[in-house]
């Protein structure tokens, strides 16, 4: 029975880990580009209710996967939500206050234990702006189990060579700016935004040991909810986050806000929503769940939004903006990287 048990979940662990997917929208992230939509318009994707992993679809998989072309089981792998760092765990535990988990009722408790989210920042990565298919090293065991696809590309080392192909979003130091990301689907965890500098080998050159010495605080203590671009729809809620028992010492981290349903899969492999409850109260009732479902490929239309002042103790130049979501349901780092340039004003 119990090996049974064991068997099951380690099904739903790779069915889950399948359709792992989240990313920042704004400011406007490599993959954005500026090309015709769907509504005939110019432009970005940014906050377009839905279409937070649509930004890059449109590069193709033999560019992102040349070395294992046969695992790339999506016919543009090069999505916005593809890009993470599978397979990464942590040493031990740091963070026990109950209030800042997001999985803490689920059957396997122990197989959360080593997630990034119990040590904010501690897992290690390949990229500080994600590795294509997540899987740098291989995959462990079947790829298309993984939630990936082998051998992909560092994303810093992909747009170095692109750098006509994204936006540079300017920020004004001092101001206070909106960061923005969304969930396809909701592993729970935390976040943070870090700042690097562009070296002088270009993007290329970016670590995550230069992001750790630059890590954000958000402004304030609320964060917002919105569907798409529609303003009226934002909704204020006060935000959990946390510097204890983070990495770097004393950095802040901020608990994603939207509860998945109770149990290991999040309601992943339930036909109703949250048929025994979240695992945290929900901000508003709609803003809840797991996103994408083995019924169904419906993904969350809203975006969550925090706000950050620049800083004004930095040089003026280019920099690139990271944002790195640490799971608990998981064992993966989900990162996207934008490119601001900071000057005075």
């Amino acid at each position: 029975m119990i090996v049974a048990k064991l068997q099951l979940l380690c099904f739903m662990i790779k069915i889950i880990n399948v359709f792992s997917h989240g990313t920042m929208v704004l400011p406007n992230n490599w993959f954005d580009r500026e090309k015709w939509q769907s509504s005939n318009e110019f432009g970005f994707i940014g906050m377009k209710p839905g279409k937070q992993c649509g930004a890059g679809c449109d590069y193709r998989g033999d560019e992102l996967c040349p070395h294992e072309p046969q695992y790339c089981m999506r016919k543009n792998p090069g999505c916005s939500c593809f890009w993470h760092n599978n397979h990464t765990y942590i040493e031990k535990q740091t963070i026990f206050d109950k209030n800042l988990r997001t999985y803490f009722y689920n059957e396997y408790p122990s197989f959360v234990a080593k997630n990034p989210w119990l040590s904010p920042g501690s897992a290690p990565l390949d990229s500080p702006c994600g590795v294509g298919g997540g899987n740098i090293h291989g995959c462990q065991g079947d790829c298309r189990q993984q939630g990936g696809y082998p051998y992909g590309p560092k994303a810093e080392e992909f747009f170095n060579s692109r750098r006509g192909n994204y936006k540079v979003t300017e920020w004004i130091m001092g101001s206070i700016m909106e960061v923005v990301w969304s969930i396809s689907a909701n592993h729970g965890g935390g976040y943070a935004y870090r700042l690097c500098k562009v070296p002088d080998e270009g993007i290329i050159g970016v670590t995550e040991e230069c992001f750790q010495n630059n890590h954000l605080n958000l402004y304030g203590s609320s964060s917002w909810a919105q569907y798409g671009e529609d303003f009226t729809t934002r909704f204020e809620f006060p935000a959990v986050r946390t510097n204890q028992g983070t990495t770097p010492k004393g950095s802040q981290w901020t608990k994603n806000p939207i509860p998945a349903c109770k149990g290991i899969s999040g309601g992943f492999l339930s036909k109703q929503s949250c048929p025994k409850g979240t695992q945290f109260k929900p901000p508003r009732s709609d803003l809840k769940g797991y996103g994408v479902n083995i019924y169904h490929n419906e993904t969350f239309n809203f975006s969550i939004i925090d706000k950050v002042k620049v800083p004004v103790d930095i040089s003026e130049g280019e920099y690139v903006l990271s944002f790195r979501w640490d799971c608990e349901q998981t064992a993966q780092v989900w990162n996207t990287c934008a490119s601001v340039y900071i000057k005075q004003n």
